[in-house]
């Protein structure tokens, strides 16, 4: 049975998971923790909470210093996937619906600063 150690990575207030998904097999672990040891949520889709065992909150507080540890509880195909915030308060609108064997880690791009554009006075290094 495999283990599986996500590491959420602060980056301007967005928690940014250390791979994009995590297969989703019967008797296998995940673990989610912070790199900086702060305390963190996530926020995990109906279906990945019931393919989860202990079966999460949401939002579920990830304590700081400490991992969130988890078992799948399925092998079957869900809309499985999570998003991780900074405050127990920062859920998405809406999870995705799209069916897969996977447990997709989420970054909520409505919160994310815009990335600069053509018309920003940055300089070219020129």
């Amino acid at each position: 049975m495999a283990h599986t150690d996500i590491t959420l990575i602060d980056s301007g207030g967005i928690l940014v998971p250390s791979a994009d998904s995590v297969p989703v097999v019967k008797g296998d672990t995940v673990s989610f923790s912070t790199s900086d040891g702060a305390p963190a949520f996530a926020f995990f889709s109906p279906d990945a909470i019931a393919a989860l065992s202990p079966r999460p909150a949401s939002p579920f507080p990830i304590a700081a210093g400490k991992k969130a540890d988890f078992a799948f509880s399925s092998s079957k195909p869900g809309a499985y996937s999570v998003y991780f915030g900074v405050t127990g308060g920062s859920a998405p609108g809406k999870f995705p619906a799209d069916r897969s064997q996977a447990l997709r880690l989420e970054v909520d791009m409505s919160i994310a600063p815009p990335f600069p554009g053509p018309g920003d006075s940055m300089g070219t290094g020129h």
